[in-house]
């Protein structure tokens, strides 16, 4: 989803990444082992639950009425518990015919649940994201790499690829990974964006997120690119900020797109963010 205006909490812009499939061990389950989770489109949450869409209509939308009422029960993302409620049969059946995979069960996170972010990296908390409430990308390294794959032989690909959650516009390609934070301010409070971490990308982008599959043609072009110029052994000698964590001998061959992002507020426990603010960067 593309949107106006959003309002920024603890766990990032509110009520993303606050449901998640899980498989009949209480795992998750994502496009990693099942590509076609791509097509799925849901509309955004409300008050009332979230409404579940395939992007060819070839199955019917299903409403999902909010339960938070239920049971909760404790989910397993990454090596983390988190408490959730599962969000019913009629949920689950769907996801099961739409992904041709059984057992699978839709959860909302408890909003009295609490999952720590790496305090490696700082103090902080997210929802179902991976590991950080926030991922920053810029548009000029969205369009850095989309040149090169189209030079390459591969397709066209756009910011959809890449999964951010906030998207930034005014610096050069790849400038976000020297940016030590990003602050937004209104007359009374202030939100900042401490930029932690690089972020190490999986398979998810060799997706291609219209058809809901991994092939060479739809993503070898942006796999190769991606371990050719963003890997880290490449790119510790350029680094200044992250050169240490990219001169890890673990993370030698991992690639990296992005920067991610805890929230810390100044006056308030929420804000809002709108397309076209402008951000402060801390350098």
């Amino acid at each position: 989803h593309t949107m106006g205006k959003a309002t920024v909490t603890k766990w990032g812009l509110e009520d993303d990444r606050i449901y998640m499939v899980v498989d009949e061990k209480n795992e998750m389950v994502t496009q990693r082992q099942y590509p076609r989770m791509a097509l799925i489109h849901p509309d955004l949450p409300t008050k009332n639950g979230i409404t579940l869409r395939v992007a060819d209509g070839s199955i019917a939308a299903l409403h999902v009425f909010l339960d938070l009422t239920s049971e909760p029960k404790n989910v397993k993302v990454w090596d983390d518990w988190v408490q959730a409620v599962d969000q019913g049969n009629a949920a689950a059946e769907w996801l099961s015919t739409v992904l041709q995979v059984p057992k699978l069960r839709l959860v909302r996170i408890s909003n009295s649940a609490q999952r720590a972010t790496d305090p490696s990296y700082g103090l902080g908390e997210t929802a179902f994201s991976d590991g950080f409430p926030v991922l920053v990308s810029s548009t000029a390294s969205v369009s850095a790499v989309a040149q090169k794959v189209l030079r390459a032989g591969g397709p066209q690909i756009g910011i959809d690829r890449f999964r951010p959650n906030i998207h930034v516009d005014g610096c050069r390609a790849f400038e976000e990974d020297e940016m030590k934070a990003l602050v937004l301010s209104s007359s009374d409070s202030s939100l900042r964006l401490p930029l932690v971490k690089p972020c190490s990308r999986c398979s998810i982008p060799g997706i291609d997120p219209s058809t809901g599959t991994r092939t060479k043609q739809t993503g070898g072009a942006l796999t190769e690119m991606l371990r050719r110029h963003r890997a880290a052994g490449g790119l510790k000698d350029q680094a200044r900020l992250h050169k240490d964590f990219f001169s890890q001998a673990k993370r030698q061959e991992d690639v990296y797109f992005g920067q991610n992002a805890l929230c810390e507020f100044q006056g308030t426990d929420r804000f809002e963010i709108t397309v076209g603010d402008m951000a402060q960067v801390e350098w």
